[in-house]
């Protein structure tokens, strides 16, 4: 095999092996995949011929039909990549600062919001415990919810 295929093909066959765990199930059709690559590989006179012929005889297909029924396996990260992390995420963090800080807000004044109807709808249910309406409330709000349910069931009939 030519070393600028063995590459290519290289970098299919060891993509599984390191970064990947394949299940049992799987490790069939994984070997299998990687038996053919290499097949291909071995007969293909250049990188080019060989992503062409990957593509074309829908080995691309089974490649990335096969990744997400892997799991991922854990790394752990080199300074640099750890480095680089941190800048990409502070990164991140600059450009929607604006944007983060004014959901945080919304955030805040929702929950401010929810507690205090919480706390009304609360206090009205107890103030209607306390003065004996809270059966009354809740018979004309069934039949409220029984007459909308029969005007939906009418109008589904009617459809």
């Amino acid at each position: 095999m030519i070393d600028e295929v063995k590459v290519c093909v290289d970098a299919k066959v060891k993509f599984f092996e390191l970064y990947f765990e394949v299940p049992n199930s799987l490790q069939g059709e994984v070997d299998a995949f990687i038996r053919e690559t290499t097949e291909l590989g071995e007969n293909c006179s250049s990188a080019a011929e060989f992503e062409e012929k990957f593509v074309s005889t829908g080995l691309s297909d089974r490649f990335n039909g096969i990744i997400p029924k892997c799991h991922p396996k854990s790394v752990k990260m080199t300074k640099e990549q750890k480095r680089h992390s941190v800048e990409t995420a502070k990164e991140i963090l600059k450009e929607n600062r604006k944007e983060l800080a004014k959901n945080a807000l919304t955030e805040s004044a929702n929950r401010v919001f929810n507690d205090i109807r919480d706390e009304q709808i609360s206090q009205s249910r107890e103030r209607m415990l306390e003065e004996g309406t809270m059966a009354d409330y809740t018979i004309a709000r069934n039949r409220a919810e029984n007459v909308r349910g029969l005007f939906r069931f009418l109008k589904n009939k009617k459809k």
